[in-house]
């Protein structure tokens, strides 16, 4: 069972690495800062700044773009269609050696979205011979992709968070315990210091922090529904559950 645990939450902790960084990074590389930004539908806010930086001796051409942002059950980015309510400049780049650049972006979509609105900020480098000759059949190689978290945040949105259901789940080398968690509010919500409280039999359990490793510190967005495997409380009887979930 333990084995089977560990399997997901490493699985879990290759897509959330991937959802940041594809590959391992080569000797040419970039840095995209920050990975996260908060941005408000209107005004000064709707603007803000991330960077590209180049510390390597070669030169490196990117390209920026941003798409909309869907979340699967276990956390993974869906496939979305580019956005077009963003403005970057620049889109298209090439840095120099040791060189680093400002990129601008600013919202232009709904000023007043019903709830925060998320989406990834794409940068690319690209794996071309710069002031070389191009490469035979003009072929481009992706070499590192990072993927930036971007949400646009009305006031006054709130994440809800709920328990869907809890119960055992039989996997192939034993059995574990299920939770689906909702977020029925109208913002993102990161799993921090959470506590799980489960009841079966007539018996309570208080799960502690350290022992949600499979859940804490993950995000939910905005009606989105996550599937978690922990291991199962073994003072409790194997069959359904009534679960809460407890976060500062």
């Amino acid at each position: 069972m333990r084995g089977a645990v560990m399997k997901h939450y490493l699985r879990g902790l290759m897509l959330m690495l991937g959802a940041m960084l594809l590959g391992t990074l080569p000797a040419s590389a970039f840095r995209l800062i920050p990975i996260e930004m908060e941005f408000e539908p209107t005004g000064r806010g709707a603007t803000q700044i991330f960077r590209v930086e180049n510390d390597t001796q070669l030169p490196i051409a990117i390209e920026i773009h941003i798409t909309g942002r869907k979340m699967g059950p276990d956390g993974e980015d869906l496939p979305a269609e580019p956005s077009d309510e963003w403005v970057i400049f620049p889109e298209q780049l090439v840095l120099e050696p040791n060189q680093n650049q400002s990129i601008r972006v600013q919202w232009t979509g709904n000023p007043k979205p019903d709830q925060e609105l998320a989406y990834r900020l794409i940068a690319e480098q690209l794996d071309v011979d710069i002031g070389q000759a191009p490469v035979e059949g003009g072929k481009v190689k992706l070499l590192v992709q990072y993927k930036a978290s971007i949400y646009v945040t009305p006031p006054g949105v709130k994440a809800q968070i709920n328990v869907v259901s809890a119960g055992p789940r039989q996997l192939s080398d034993g059995v574990v315990m299920e939770v689906k968690v909702r977020n029925d509010g109208t913002a993102h919500k990161i799993l921090k210091d959470p506590t799980l409280v489960v009841e079966a039999g007539g018996k309570s359990v208080s799960i502690p922090t350290d022992r949600l490793g499979g859940l804490a510190g993950e995000n939910v967005l905005p009606g989105v529904t996550r599937s978690f495997l922990l291991p199962w409380p073994g003072d409790l009887p194997k069959g359904p559950l009534n679960a809460k979930l407890n976060l500062p």
